[in-house]
C-alpha cells in the first residue's frame, strides 16, 4: 500500500491548479439590502459595478439574487 501522504502529494501535483478551497462566508446584510435593492430595481446605478464585483467573487451569492428576483415579481421565497 503506498504512503497516504505519497497519494496526496501526486494528486495535488497533478490536480493542484484545479482544486481550490472556499471558506463558507456568511452573506452581510449590507450585500443582502443590496441585492434585494438591485432586484426591485432601486439600488443606485453607481452602487452597480462594486455589487457585480462582490457576485463574481462570491458566485454562490448568485442564489440569494435569484430568490430576491423572485420575491419581486411575486414568486415569493422559497
Amino acid at each position: 500500500m503506498s504512503d497516504p501522504f505519497e497519494v496526496l502529494s501526486r494528486f495535488l501535483d497533478r490536480y493542484g491548479d484545479e482544486v481550490e478551497g472556499r471558506a463558507l462566508e456568511e452573506m452581510p446584510e449590507e450585500v443582502k439590502t443590496k441585492l434585494r435593492d438591485f432586484a426591485n430595481g432601486k439600488l443606485d446605478n453607481a452602487e452597480r459595478p462594486k455589487l457585480f464585483e462582490l457576485l463574481k467573487e462570491n458566485p454562490r451569492w448568485l442564489a440569494a439574487l435569484a430568490e430576491e428576483a423572485k420575491a419581486a415579481r411575486g414568486g415569493g421565497r422559497g
